[in-house]
């Protein structure tokens, strides 16, 4: 089947003294189980890899197979395998107890040793002199779930990111199934850290988080996210500060300019894809697109504001421009 190519809008423009210095294009899509509510941009069914927004999708097995009571994982433990975390010490430190509980170490996990993304661990290790290690990998909780999913199917632990490994079929087939997709219909790839990936629509990625936000069997997965949002990615990052600025909202940013946001009041979800990948571009799009759709108390906007300012300032603090939407996400709500 074609995978044709999608047909994006214009979300954000940056403008000093009324010039248009930068344009990002993309797609969002405003959408429920029963279908699009609204939406920017056109994808034609295209196919987009879900990169780390498929984490929690993934790591549903170990509701689904009771490795969370067999081995008493607590909430933070499971929050951070979902997570794209940034590696400081308090997500290395729920790593090893998960890898403890489960009878693995470091050196079994299969992700690479990794420069953290958090600018303060790098400082660390550079002034004691302590290389990266495989905790750092912003993927590491994940493959640490896949150590355990392993061992309860009594699969080999030592090559589970290889498509060769019957993990590889039975996570894909999990994700298809939340994610409402035949297994046909998907595009099968590698992620950064080497574990397999899939393509869908973005409709069905958004379909795969309310099947699993919205489910009462995931709601351990629900809870972790709410409750512990720094463990999901940390400092300054856009699904943590926004789930840590509500209280029915949960996020998860994917790379290549992916973010999905479930209103688990509304039992709503919002998929944000930026088609050059610009991280700016996507906090500002999926900020106003809470703004938008009303999401989001005026005092919470102004917080995540704080952090992603939308003004374009001089190193002497001048401001000379604004950073702007170009879409009205409320236009044709149903």
């Amino acid at each position: 089947m074609e995978n044709k190519h999608p047909k994006y809008a214009k979300l954000i423009e940056y403008i000093r003294n009324g010039q248009v210095q930068q344009e990002h294009y993309g797609i969002i899509i405003r959408m429920n189980k029963q279908g699009i509510i609204n939406k920017i941009g056109e994808d034609g069914g295209y196919k987009f890899y879900h990169r780390s927004c498929m984490k929690p999708l993934q790591i549903s097995p170990i509701i689904d197979l009771g490795i969370d009571k067999k081995y008493n994982l607590t909430l933070e433990e499971i929050a951070v395998c979902s997570a794209s975390h940034t590696g400081e010490l308090i997500h290395q430190e729920k790593i090893l107890s998960v890898l403890k509980k489960l009878g693995f170490c470091e050196k079994d996990l299969l992700c690479h040793e990794e420069t953290p993304l958090s600018e303060n661990e790098k400082i660390r290790l550079i002034k004691e002199n302590i290389k990266p290690s495989k905790l750092h990998n912003n993927c590491s909780g994940k493959h640490s779930a896949m150590l355990a999913i392993c061992r309860e199917l009594n699969f080999n632990t030592s090559n589970y990111k290889d498509l060769s490994n019957p993990l590889s079929d039975f996570i894909i087939n999990k994700v298809c199934e939340l994610c409402e997709v035949k297994r046909e219909q998907i595009i099968i790839s590698k992620d950064g850290c080497g574990l397999p990936v899939i393509a869908t629509p973005l409709f069905n990625l958004g379909l795969g988080f309310l099947n699993l936000f919205l489910n009462k069997k995931y709601e351990k997965i629900k809870l972790a996210f709410l409750n512990y949002p720094y463990l999901i990615g940390g400092k300054g990052r856009l699904d943590s500060e926004i789930i840590s600025e509500s209280k029915n909202l949960i996020a998860k940013v994917g790379a290549a300019g992916l973010c999905v946001i479930v209103n688990t009041e509304k039992e709503e979800a919002i998929v944000v894809k930026i088609a050059d990948a610009n991280m700016e571009a996507r906090a500002h799009s999926v900020i106003n697109s809470l703004s938008q759709a009303g999401w989001i108390s005026e005092g919470n906007l102004n917080n995540l504001k704080q952090i992603y300012s939308a003004e374009i300032k001089s190193q002497d603090c001048e401001v000379l421009g604004r950073i702007n939407p170009c879409f009205d996400l409320s236009k044709s709500l149903k």
